[in-house]
């Protein structure tokens, strides 16, 4: 049965049968996924359905760390291997209806319908852990690649533009390179960072604001600045004898 989310084959293939062509397996990988423009028309059609329903849509990033260093070594057979291992992978551990596109040479864009945040989140590491599974070899030479994935969703139509859903990923997925790849970071959780490490700082800048220089002579009572308040005056009767 045809998976919904993948094209069966390239214009022209063949099919498999008992004329010796592609298996479906085959054919999957050949022609798995859907063009930058595809995906993102999929990805807007499932947005206004989402919106027009109110029912979550989820939707990943998926990244190779350091993959456009890696094909200047090993030469443009790696992205070929990389493409069609993240198309296997993905045809194995999601459902039919989730949708799967290459946004870029070194992206893809993965859209997981009646999926919230943390429901996309564990197919998120579930697609990470698989990868560090994989076996992919160029010229004979096994290659260890780590995968870094950006979270992002929509739950009761709070987010208005399916361009912003994206972004979103794409935020997630560059904040997760910069911090070593290799792991799954989602949008809120950028957001969560980021103003924390600003208010760390706001407060610190404050702190240093607020500390005028001398503080250690502080104003008395009725004294001058830096000097406690005076004594009182002693009474007649509090003076010795030798003193009246």
């Amino acid at each position: 049965m045809t998976q919904p989310g993948f094209r069966k084959g390239r214009p022209g293939g063949t099919r498999g049968g008992a004329g010796g062509g592609a298996t479906g397996a085959d054919a999957f990988v050949s022609g798995a996924l859907f063009s930058q423009a595809q995906i993102m028309q999929l990805m807007k059609n499932e947005f206004a359905r989402s919106r027009r329903h109110s029912i979550p849509l989820g939707c990943l990033l998926l990244q190779v760390d350091r993959l456009a260093q890696l094909v200047d070594l090993y030469g443009a057979g790696l992205r070929q291997a990389v493409r069609g291992a993240i198309a296997e992978m993905v045809r194995d551990r999601t459902r039919g209806p989730d949708l799967l596109g290459a946004t870029s040479d070194e992206r893809y864009l993965l859209v997981l319908p009646h999926t919230d945040v943390s429901q996309t989140r564990i197919v998120a590491e579930r697609l990470r852990q698989r990868f560090t599974e994989l076996e992919i070899a160029v010229d004979g030479r096994e290659l260890a690649l780590t995968i870094s994935i950006g979270v992002a969703a929509s739950v009761a139509g709070e987010t208005l533009f399916f361009d912003t859903l994206v972004s979103q990923a794409e935020a997630a997925v560059d904040y997760a390179g910069r911090r070593g790849g290799d792991q799954v970071v989602s949008f809120g959780e950028t957001q969560l960072r980021e103003e924390l490490a600003g208010d760390r700082s706001a407060r610190r800048d404050l702190g240093e604001a607020g500390a005028a220089p001398g503080d250690a002579g502080e104003t008395g009572e009725t004294g001058e600045a830096g000097e406690g308040p005076e004594p009182p005056a002693r009474r007649a009767s509090d003076r010795p004898e030798d003193e009246r």
